[in-house]
């Protein structure tokens, strides 16, 4: 609960510079997995727009609520991740840690499960709006559909693993339920990735 004037939504200079080194990194880690680090370039365009719409609105939900709640919150980089991330998609898989958004104060145990929950949420949705997308664009069009739904629900799927400091131990704690109903529709996602 806040007792103070609520803050206005905002960037901070140093946020900014982390969350371009944080996108950078990821993009070109993700190239390099989906294209091998000889062919990365040809997969920028899809990495930036995986990127994108999975890390960088995933962050900025977790952002919004917080401010809407009246907490100041801005987006740090672990740049130990971010060199672990690069590192790995040079050997075949990607793990991604690259930073969170801190929030600063002390939100309520309801106000942190729906901070913590806007980011999957946001993946989630989104994925399920492309994969609804995908009888109504072409094939092309359709193949950059399908890999920008399945990134968010996995990154949904991951981010609601019930680890320490991951958003699912947080959602837990707040309400059960809807954490249930997350993590089945971030796994539904992925099948139905699969599937089509």
């Amino acid at each position: 609960m806040t007792y103070y004037a609520k803050p206005k939504f905002r960037f901070y200079p140093r946020e900014i510079v982390d969350i371009i080194i944080a996108l950078g990194v990821l993009i070109l880690s993700l190239s390099i997995l989906m294209g091998s680090y000889s062919h990365f370039a040809s997969m920028l365009p899809l990495s930036t727009l995986a990127v994108l719409t999975g890390f960088f609105l995933h962050e900025m939900a977790h952002k919004y609520m917080a401010f809407k709640y009246g907490f100041p919150a801005a987006f740090k980089a672990w740049y130990l991740g971010l060199g672990i991330a690069l590192a790995s998609s040079f050997v075949g898989f990607l793990f991604a840690a690259p930073g969170a958004v801190m929030v600063y104060g002390y939100p309520s145990k309801r106000e942190n499960g729906i901070i913590s929950a806007a980011g999957p949420t946001t993946n989630i949705v989104l994925g399920f709006i492309l994969i609804g997308m995908l009888p109504f664009v072409p094939y092309n069009m359709g193949v950059v559909f399908w890999y920008v739904a399945y990134f968010n629900f996995f990154l949904a799927f991951f981010n609601l693993l019930p680890i320490p400091q991951m958003d699912g131990l947080k959602v837990i704690h707040w309400n059960s339920g809807i954490y249930a109903i997350l993590m089945i529709l971030s796994i539904v996602g992925i099948v139905l990735s699969y599937i089509l």
